[in-house]
């Protein structure tokens, strides 16, 4: 080996390196012109290098030197273009839900607002079904016995009576004197004798004698007895009239009476027509009560059946004019509030409520039958 080492006023060789070319003497590389010089000859094979190496042959390429510092971070490039958009991904599941959040603090409360117009009034509605009955109230007090009313008009002339027997015939009166004999008239001419003639003309009627004492006459015992059988068939009639009023009673068992007055159902309901149909053919008519307590004798009636019932009034005549049957003028009413309304224009009988109001319905619907007697 040679080593041949060189002084110089610089300083010493800083870092050695090795070279990629094998065989080729290790270079000192950052030497300082004015510093010593080290070279490192390697043995020769066959025979001495040549002139700046290029005689010689290769050498053996030496091992792979520890990896250098770090350098310094380059500055960052310019972005790149965008890629095309890959395919899209399959959807992931559904998460699990996130538990409930804590309610937050009420805030303050604000400030009221003005108050608003007032609307316009709606349209009325319709009217109602009717209710179910309430229940039945204890059973009132016997109220005081009303006045007695006023004289009914006057009854049709009942048929005439039977005749009456023959009176006793009276006495005989005494025989008149006889009358005057008539002047004779004067004699004919005489005819020849022929045969005998007619009597001659009746003689004038003498006078009427004196008239004899009046007898006993019957006629006034007739009369009399015509005024006790009068009275009597009066009587009776009345006493026929009562008697079927209560055998009517008896076969109504839920009928009531009303002084003179009976209210009967037999359960049978209709339209007004029907229902005024059958009460005539049972000899009374639809029932019509003219005060307080004969409404009351239909209205406890209506809660026992639980069902309305039309009465004898109508306005069928004129509207808004309700009249009985008879066609006088109403005496007494007792309308729900906001009756008589004639709904639609087709209300024109009068039906009672369980509570005992009155309300105007059509005439065409069915109700409970209800006759007075």
């Amino acid at each position: 080996m040679l080593v041949v080492l060189a002084f110089g006023l610089g300083a010493l060789v800083s870092q050695v390196t090795p070279t990629a070319t094998p065989a080729s003497p290790q270079t000192v590389q950052n030497v300082d012109r004015h510093a010593c010089a080290l070279l490192v000859c390697a043995p020769a094979e066959k025979g001495l290098p040549g002139r700046d190496g290029r005689d010689g042959l290769q050498g053996t390429k030496g091992e792979m030197g520890n990896q250098g510092l770090q350098g310094p971070r380059g500055i960052v490039g310019p972005p790149g273009r965008m890629g095309p958009p890959g395919p899209a991904g399959e959807k992931g599941c559904q998460g699990d839900i996130g538990p409930k959040g804590d309610a937050g603090e009420i805030g303050p409360r604000g400030i009221r607002g003005l108050q608003g117009p007032p609307g316009s009034i709606g349209p009325a509605g319709k009217q109602g079904s009717s209710g179910p009955p309430g229940e039945k109230g204890e059973k009132g007090e016997t109220g005081p016995i009303g006045a007695t009313g006023a004289q009914g008009p006057q009854g049709k002339a009942g048929a005439p009576g039977p005749r009456g027997a023959t009176g006793a015939v009276g006495e005989k009166g005494e025989k008149g004197d006889v009358g005057a004999i008539g002047l004779q008239g004067a004699p004919g001419v005489q005819g020849p004798v022929g045969k005998t003639g007619l009597p001659g003309a009746k003689g004038d009627k003498g006078s009427i004698g004196e008239k004899g004492t009046k007898g006993d006459s019957g006629i006034s015992e007739v009369n009399l007895m015509k005024n006790k059988v009068s009275i009597l068939e009066g009587q009776l009639a009345t006493l026929q009239a009562t008697v079927s009023k209560f055998q009517k009673v008896a076969m109504f068992p839920d009928g009531r009476m009303v002084g003179n007055k009976v209210f009967v159902t037999n359960g049978y309901e209709g339209t007004f027509d029907d229902l005024k149909q059958k009460c005539l053919q049972a000899g009374g008519q639809l029932a019509s009560p003219r005060n307080a307590e004969e409404n009351a004798a239909v209205q406890q009636i209506v809660v026992l059946h639980k069902k309305s019932v039309f009465l004898g009034i109508t306005d069928i005549q004129t509207e808004g004019k309700f009249k009985y049957l008879n066609g006088d003028a109403i005496v007494y009413a007792n309308w729900q509030a906001g009756e008589p309304n004639n709904d639609k224009g087709k209300e024109n009988c009068v039906e009672v409520y369980v509570s005992g109001k009155w309300n105007d319905r059509s005439c065409g619907e069915k109700r409970l039958l209800l006759c007075e007697f």
